[in-house]
């Protein structure tokens, strides 16, 4: 490797003439090498960036054209939600305070979702520095609160717009921004986008009288995701449940551990306000803390439906439930006693203890329903 060396006083010139000209420059220098001349040397240790995902690409696109005035998005990113607005709504943005108080599930989804905005940050920081960590969170969470699901239907296996490696596309691969389209708001029951090669279409799945709100439904959502994800909670949510893994998983033995991964059940455990109540890999773990080895693998194994031992199962859950609804009192009148104005605003506040009334009824009828 050739030893570089100063390039003189006219390149350092040059150098400060190009970067009070709009040029960035980060990390490297011109220098001159004995063998080929000028050139360019890593001014410092360089680390290739990680590959950026399609989150970070559309963000860094929207940030790099954000600041123009004549940038052919203007129309569009004049009727986006502002900065403050992304504050007062997503837990991103609360207090600590606030975030700790969050239900378990809430907290995994906001630990997860803050873990993807740093890794893309990061990724984008290292190719364009010129882009605030600011500017860059604000566009991150526009591109994550108005994305389609989108899988490129129906192309021709030709088609210049479809990805080379097709096959190996995860449905974070998959995002498409729809100006107009991004208007509509959630509902558990909505009208159903669909998308072809043409793009995205939405049809009316019921007729509606002049001045009512149509929705569409982003999916089946818990309210922990939808708070976490797009900053709202519905009243009414047939798709709500309550994971149960972090009141359970804490009771199981590290070899129980090692069975419920061998046969497939280890987590993803749930409550439900609708039948059945728990889920039947809630049924499983339940079997292994609870009975004989022989009568769980019985259970797993599809040789015994469980009936009798039913009773045993519903006593274990309910006491951990009766258990959990204590707990969430205590949050309730912790999350009651919070000041407006440095805690948290009159709104958060709001969502927040909404969210765990929400929460509480799905154990209150769990409780019921297992008792009867």
């Amino acid at each position: 490797m050739a030893a570089a060396m100063d390039p003189g006083e006219e390149h350092a010139h040059f150098v400060e003439w190009a970067q009070s000209n709009g040029v960035d420059i980060n990390g490297i220098a011109p220098a001159k090498f004995k063998d080929s001349g000028m050139g360019i040397v890593a001014a410092t240790d360089i680390k290739f960036p990680t590959k950026t995902s399609i989150h970070a690409r559309l963000a860094a696109y929207l940030a790099l054209r954000f600041p123009d005035d004549d940038c052919q998005h203007r129309p569009w990113q004049d009727i986006w939600p502002s900065r403050d607005e992304f504050k007062e709504i997503l837990p991103l943005h609360w207090s600590k305070q606030l975030q700790d108080l969050l239900p378990h599930a809430a907290a995994v989804l906001l630990t997860a979702q803050r873990s993807n905005l740093d890794r893309d940050y990061l990724s984008i920081h290292a190719i364009h520095p010129s882009i605030s960590r600011d500017l860059f969170t604000y566009v991150w969470l526009i591109v994550n609160t108005r994305t389609f699901y989108w899988e490129y239907p129906d192309l021709p296996n030709a088609h210049p717009r479809l990805p080379k490696k097709r096959p190996q596309l995860t449905a974070d691969d998959c995002y498409a921004m729809c100006p107009f389209m991004d208007y509509f708001n959630h509902s558990d029951k909505g009208c159903d986008p669909k998308a072809d090669a043409k793009g995205y279409s939405v049809t009316a799945d019921r007729a509606y009288r002049a001045g009512e709100e149509v929705y569409v439904s982003y999916g089946s959502h818990t309210n922990d995701f939808l708070l976490v994800e797009y900053g709202f909670i519905l009243d009414t949510n047939g798709c709500d449940s309550l994971p149960l893994d972090h009141l359970i998983l804490s009771q199981l033995s590290s070899e129980q551990v090692q069975v419920l991964k061998e046969d497939g059940f280890y987590g993803s455990y749930t409550l439900s306000p609708t039948t059945p109540t728990i889920c039947h890999r809630t049924q499983a773990v339940v079997r292994l803390l609870t009975l004989p080895s022989r009568r769980y693998t019985a259970f797993v194994s599809g040789t015994d439906e469980g009936t009798g031992d039913q009773g045993r199962v519903n006593e274990y859950v309910i006491r951990l439930l009766v258990k959990y609804e204590r707990q969430i009192m205590e949050i309730m009148e912790e999350v009651e006693g919070l000041k407006t104005g440095g805690d948290a605003t009159t709104a958060q506040r709001s969502t927040l203890l909404r969210r765990w009334k929400q929460v509480r009824a799905i154990v209150k009828t769990g409780i019921d329903v297992l008792t009867n």
